[in-house]
């Protein structure tokens, strides 16, 4: 009764057009037919075997319907490896097409907020203390970055420096890594994607990526997209950050050129610098001053150049035992002549070495020219003040003698007007007495009497002018005038009797003195001829003070009224008229006992 009840039933709608929309018409066609012919037939054998038919249809095109599902998913997969690719040598066109640090680092996160549909990012570089640091910055702003609700993205962002792994989440709202942040419920933040930069198994920075309005933004896949980008956009940071490196290094290279070269030109002293293959690499100003050439006429010039300025220089330059040490060498000027100079030898590390067997040299170069003219010239002065003070030493008092040693050059004929105290002393009767002695005697005499006579002189800072027989003659005042010199003259003079007096018991002979001072108008110089001059004093208080001297009697002294009112010493004496030799009026004079 089956066949019957399956025949009541109807004939049943064809089933591959609902479960196969994507089969063929024809099949589908001669299907339903197939089933109709079984059900018309009414035979349950024919009614099986369509069934059987249909079921075998079905299961081939579940398989057909699987293969085409693989094939979508292996094209899809290709399609994004090549998007992957593409994006990648997008990156390297694009990023290396540049060696500025900032265009390069601003390139990146451009490209990987393009690639990824993101919102916002920045990228962060670690310095030389391993601190990262802003370094670019898109759909974003300094304040807002540094804001206490972006504070647990930076807490990300060091945990994936630090660990090296790559930090993703496709709905950051639900994701118990996210959800309990401030910045994340804030800012609604829903995708996040954060990887390092890694450059020779080297972290050097990361790359933040995230989006406030879409979930799921970021694929399973977009790590290893990023990662890959983020590799390449390394290399690239890096060759930026070495290019940098070295514009920076050329630069200071550079200025350090220029700064030497100020420092060679404010040099007061000559430096020539010749390399290890004996070129002359640098020749300061003051050098070309010394040897009176132009400094960029030596530069890059052998060193058989200098030989022409200093003989024998590359001798010394390879001689290890004068590094360093002053050499004094001879050398000419084109319009100075001969040149006396100092220079000394120092090697210098200019990184030639390594294909050069000589090191650099830097060469100092001092001029002693000027030096050594001075110490000539100060050798001839003191080997004149020493002439003089031989000369006059024995002579003059020591006042006398220092004036002429500070300024031997005013030892020249002539004179200057100056007011002097003139003192005569002369041994009263000593013709007789040597008339009976032996000549040796009176020298002896005469000797002990003077050496007793200038120290007394010497002592009141009187200039002893000169002996003439048994007299002498000093002059008080030039060539420095003192307000004193008259109270000095006097006090000499009394002291004089006193130290003939004290001379009796030593020479066994009475020897007795008359003085005779005169103050006025000298004129005081050095006279003579350029062969021999003389230091005296000329003028009419000389002859004054002389014809006193004659006149006074044995142990007395004569001074004229101007020598004693000007010596304010109140000294006991008598006031006399005295006709005086070559003199028509009497003179008023003083004798003092």
């Amino acid at each position: 009764m089956a066949p019957d009840t399956e025949a009541s039933a109807g004939p049943r709608p064809p089933r591959r057009a609902m479960s196969m929309p994507e089969a063929p018409l024809e099949s589908v066609k001669i299907l339903a037919a197939l089933q109709a012919a079984a059900r018309a037939s009414g035979d349950q054998r024919v009614l099986e075997a369509a069934r059987a038919v249909e079921a075998a249809y079905d299961a081939l095109a579940l398989d057909r319907m699987s293969l085409v599902s693989r094939l979508g998913a292996a094209s899809a997969q290709n399609e994004r490896e090549i998007a992957k690719a593409q994006t990648i040598a997008r990156v390297a066109e694009t990023v290396n097409s540049s060696l500025e640090l900032e265009t390069v680092l601003r390139r990146v996160l451009d490209i990987a907020v393009e690639v990824l549909g993101a919102q916002r990012g920045f990228v962060m570089i670690a310095d030389e203390r391993g601190t990262l640091n802003l370094a670019a910055m898109h759909g974003l702003d300094r304040a807002s970055l540094d804001s206490v609700e972006m504070r647990p993205s930076h807490t990300a962002v060091q945990r994936v420096f630090e660990s090296g792994e790559t930090l993703i989440t496709t709905d950051a709202q639900s994701d118990p890594r996210f959800n309990a942040q401030m910045s994340v419920r804030l800012l609604n933040l829903r995708s996040i994607i954060c990887v390092p930069l890694t450059s020779k198994a080297r972290r050097i920075g990361v790359v933040y990526l995230d989006s406030r309005v879409t979930p799921g933004l970021f694929t399973p896949q977009d790590p290893s997209l990023l990662i890959a980008f983020a590799n390449q956009a390394a290399l690239a940071i890096e060759n930026a950050r070495l290019f940098n490196d070295q514009r920076a290094q050329l630069r200071e290279i550079v200025r350090l050129e220029e700064l030497q070269a100020k420092v060679l030109s404010s040099i007061t002293n000559g430096v020539i610098t010749v390399d290890g293959s004996g070129t002359v690499t640098s020749f300061n100003a003051a050098a070309g001053e010394t040897f009176g050439v132009a400094p960029a006429l030596m530069t890059g010039r052998p060193i058989a150049v200098l030989e022409a300025l200093v003989p024998r220089l590359a001798t010394l330059i390879n001689a290890p035992e004068l590094v360093g040490k002053p050499i004094e060498v001879e050398a000419r000027h084109p319009t100075r002549g001969n040149l006396t100079l100092q220079i000394r030898i120092a090697p210098l590390d200019l990184g030639d070495r390594e294909h050069n067997a000589k090191h650099s040299v830097a060469i100092a170069i001092t001029d002693l020219t000027e030096r050594r003219t001075l110490e000539t010239m100060h050798r001839t002065d003191v080997e004149q003040r020493r002439a003089i003070g031989d000369a006059f030493s024995r002579y003059l008092a020591p006042h006398v003698v220092e004036s002429l040693m500070k300024a031997p050059s005013a030892v020249e004929l002539g004179g200057e007007r100056k007011t002097a105290t003139i003192l005569f002393a002369d041994i009263r009767d000593f013709t007789k007495m040597a008339a009976r002695m032996e000549a040796e005697r009176v020298v002896e005499i005469l000797n002990a009497y003077f050496e007793a006579a200038v120290a007394v002189l010497f002592e009141n800072d009187g200039l002893l002018d000169k002996f003439y027989g048994d007299g002498l003659m000093a002059v008080f005042g030039p060539p420095r005038v003192r307000p004193d010199d008259a109270a000095r003259a006097l006090r000499s003079a009394a002291r004089l009797h006193e130290v003939v007096r004290e001379l009796e018991p030593i020479i066994h002979e009475p020897l007795r003195i008359s003085v005779g001072l005169a103050t006025g108008d000298v004129v005081a110089g050095h006279i003579g001829s350029t062969r021999r001059l003389d230091y005296t004093v000329i003028g009419d208080a000389v002859n004054l003070a002389s014809r006193l001297q004659s006149a006074a009697p044995p142990s007395a002294t004569y001074c004229d009224e101007t020598t004693y009112l000007r010596s304010g010493l109140n000294l006991r004496g008598e006031r006399l008229q005295a006709k005086i030799k070559g003199r028509d009026d009497l003179v008023t004079v003083y004798r003092l006992t």
